[in-house]
């Protein structure tokens, strides 16, 4: 029974940290300490993601602050070498 319990507790908790997770990312806050998940090559208006877990918000803020300049230009967005999308850079404060 205390398994049980114990599980559900583990589960439950699991599904509010992924909820405050989400909802920060859609804020633009960026909660992760690695800092090296997301590159630009300013020049060729490319964006390099490592993961595609992140929300487009928190791409927008980190691309500010890893260098892209081009305020209103397409950035592609490149993931493992395949283009995965494409995003308008519009710097966001946070």
């Amino acid at each position: 029974m205390a398994y049980d319990t114990n599980k559900e507790l583990h589960n439950r908790m699991a599904r509010i940290e992924s909820k405050l997770v989400r909802g920060f990312e859609e804020l633009g806050v960026n909660i992760t300490t690695s800092h090296d998940w997301l590159s630009v090559d300013d020049q060729s208006q490319v964006v390099y993601i490592s993961t595609l877990g992140r929300s487009l918000m928190v791409i927008l803020s980190d691309m500010a602050r890893r260098g892209a300049t081009k305020v209103g230009k397409d950035y592609t967005i490149v993931h493992q070498g395949n283009t995965v999308g494409s995003i308008v850079f519009t710097p966001v404060s946070v």
